[in-house]
């Protein structure tokens, strides 16, 4: 019983094409590296279809539109980058029998006769060319249905295409509302959006995201939603997981690259870090990371990592961007470097190794902010910089409650006076148990 076997929410910014964005798609490298990843994910998935939702392709207030094809194609020409194009095959006997099937299920498909794909389509086949090259395609459009609507028509496809194995593609950004700069303006529930529907999704809690107030996603000003409520209603009967590989908005646009598939494997940290930090104390060699490692941990990332004894701190130590070429061996490195060169601590000794609690962060990548107001020291972490000195504070540290405590604390930190101009950045963590 296939049906949706993987799923995918990607941002589609055209700025991240180098033909578009020049010098700035290197500011949203960490949505490309996602996207290059995620590729090669899902390259490796057995699938014979391939469906995207597009919130910029085909809209109809009652009804779901579906593009007619045969063959479809689309370029980045409103962008100036005419020669990005990509084109695809759509698979109009399974498109016919979904419209046939779907009044009578309550969901109402319409065709539509555009085949000029939208950006919305064309940046994430732009970056997913392993994935969707060969593959017959179904392109969906959206309409003007509640939420919940969205979720029952994701759940419905699965049931349907029993007889197919299926990645179900949402196209979509989150908030456009998160700086002062952004296409929409500022508004202080873009954030609040973007942190709801990322949290929710690391968590595996998507009723937080599926049942939120429809005024916070409104005042975001978002463009993702909808898309992502038909990947969650399918995802959920077809028992599929989200991992999200990165989000960043540093154009005042949410871009989220998330996979869905089943469960991966689990890495225990405690033995790990524990295991990295005894082998380096008897034999003074680097452990190799044990296999599988979960997908989570494959890319590039940057870490800290915090040892603790009978409840009391004994190292902290970290990096700001990843120094090695994936995340478990960042790993590896910092708990060596936590339990040995910490300068406020002895160093840890091997009869103490067993006795070590190990928790582990990694870092999505750091985003220019403006001034304080804009961090939340429950929610980010923060780096402050000023010539060769800089400082970095994690989130969530006991008695650091306010933007400001966080503000001074982190330029105390750095040897900064806080009256004085600084380069301020902002980040979020999550935490590997």
């Amino acid at each position: 019983m296939p049906g949706i076997v993987a799923g995918a929410l990607v941002a589609h910014p055209p700025v991240l094409v180098s033909e578009v964005g020049g010098a700035n798609a290197r500011r949203v490298e960490a949505t490309g590296s996602a996207l290059r990843r995620l590729d090669g994910i899902l390259s490796r998935v057995p699938v014979d279809l391939v469906i995207v939702i597009s919130p910029h392709g085909p809209a109809s207030v009652r009804e779901l539109p579906v593009r007619r094809g045969p063959q479809v194609a689309g370029d980045l020409g409103r962008f100036r980058a005419s020669r990005v194009r990509v084109a695809a095959e759509v698979d109009l006997a399974c498109a016919t029998r979904l419209v046939s099937t779907a009044e009578a299920a309550g969901f109402p498909l319409s065709w539509s006769d555009d085949r000029d794909l939208d950006h919305g389509v064309v940046v994430p086949f732009h970056f997913l060319p392993r994935t969707t090259a060969g593959r017959p395609c179904l392109f969906l459009g959206i309409s003007d249905w509640p939420l919940a609507r969205f979720q029952e028509v994701g759940a419905w496809l699965h049931a349907q295409l029993q007889d197919r194995e299926v990645l179900l593609v949402a196209s979509g950004d989150l908030s456009h509302r998160l700086t002062r700069d952004a296409p929409y303006g500022f508004n202080r529930q873009g954030p609040v959006f973007d942190g709801l529907v990322v949290d929710g999704l690391r968590s595996q809690q998507w009723e937080r995201i599926e049942t939120m107030d429809p005024d916070l996603a409104d005042q975001a000003g978002e463009c993702g939603l909808r898309p992502l409520a038909m990947l969650l209603g399918a995802a959920r009967v077809a028992g599929l997981h989200s991992e999200v590989l990165s989000y960043e908005g540093p154009f005042g646009v949410g871009y989220p690259v998330v996979h869905f598939g089943h469960q991966a494997p689990v890495m225990d940290m405690q033995e790990l870090g524990r295991r990295a930090i005894a082998t380096y104390l008897r034999e003074r060699r680097i452990i190799e990371p044990p296999e599988p490692v979960p997908s989570d941990l494959q890319a590039p990332s940057a870490v800290f990592v915090t040892l603790r004894r009978h409840g009391e701190l004994r190292g902290c130590m970290g990096s700001i961007r990843p120094v090695e070429p994936s995340a478990v061996r960042e790993v590896i490195r910092y708990a060596i470097a936590s339990a040995l060169r910490d300068p406020r601590f002895d160093p840890v000794e091997l009869d103490e190794v067993p006795e070590l609690t190990v928790s582990v962060q990694l870092l999505d990548p750091p985003e220019p902010v403006d001034d304080p107001h804009s961090l939340n020291p429950a929610v980010y972490g923060v780096i402050v910089r000023q010539g060769d000195r800089q400082a970095l504070l994690l989130p969530g540290i006991e008695g650091i409650d306010t933007t400001a405590q966080q503000f001074e604390a982190a330029c105390d930190k750095a040897g900064i006076d806080p009256r004085t101009p600084v380069m301020l950045e902002r980040f979020r963590t999550r935490s590997i148990e």
